[in-house]
């Protein structure tokens, strides 16, 4: 079984204020494969986003009278195939803060998560579970990029690294804060990799178009076909 390295990328974009060109040149400075975007902003900006880059957008699908996600991947560099795409809506949520997970499957090999919790611990803890039944069962190959609006060690965050690995804890070199950009002094952003996804290493990005930094880690995947989703 072969493998490959790709670099994969959480992000906080703020709804896109920074601007679509200021979050670009960040996007493409790091040569980002894949990217996990929470917060994405109105769909307009978000394409644009996307037609800059020449990558492809797997955003949450038109909701209403509901609210939307918000959240969103983006898919770039030789991975043309996106065989699924979709969302899962969490249930016990806030009606003007709902959350959910997007999600992509990419050329066959493997599932690429976007998600971003509530403030509430009770809520986050609703919203784990119901993250953990769409992975149960996967082969080990995907990746979560999540705004989880909680520490290192919350409840939700040790369930989820046991079962997904927390890339940074891993491989990353220092504290990983995220938040605030200008600032940084709590990591609330990450990225939690498959059994089945070696990181290889991890760091942050971006500067202060947002205000969150973005989460960075180099992948390695094997070649094989996810049953996520």
């Amino acid at each position: 079984m072969t493998a490959r390295t790709l670099r994969v990328a959480s992000w906080n974009v703020h709804g896109l204020r920074g601007g679509v060109d200021g979050i670009a040149r960040v996007i493409h400075a790091e040569d980002i494969d894949i990217l996990s975007i929470q917060e994405s902003g109105p769909r307009r900006r978000l394409r644009a986003l996307g037609g800059t880059l020449g990558m492809m957008v797997c955003a949450d699908p038109p909701a209403f009278p509901r609210r939307r996600i918000q959240n969103a991947i983006l898919v770039g560099g030789d991975l043309t195939t996106v065989v699924d795409q979709g969302l899962r809506r969490f249930s016990e949520g806030s009606f003007l803060h709902p959350r959910g997970m997007v999600f992509a499957d990419v050329d066959e090999r493997f599932t690429v998560m976007s998600v971003h919790l509530g403030l509430r611990r009770s809520e986050r803890g609703h919203h784990i579970g119901q993250l953990l039944e769409q992975i149960e069962g996967s082969e080990g190959r995907f990746v979560i990029g999540a705004d989880l609006n909680a520490f290192p060690g919350d409840p939700g965050h040790r369930i989820l690294a046991a079962r997904a690995p927390d890339c940074w804890q891993a491989v990353g070199q220092g504290e990983g804060y995220t938040f605030p950009s200008h600032a940084p002094s709590a990591r609330i952003d990450y990225l939690f990799a498959g059994p089945a996804v070696q990181p290889l290493r991890a760091w942050t990005a971006g500067g202060t178009v947002s205000d969150h930094l973005m989460v960075v880690a180099d992948l390695r995947f094997a070649d094989a076909i996810s049953t996520v989703g």
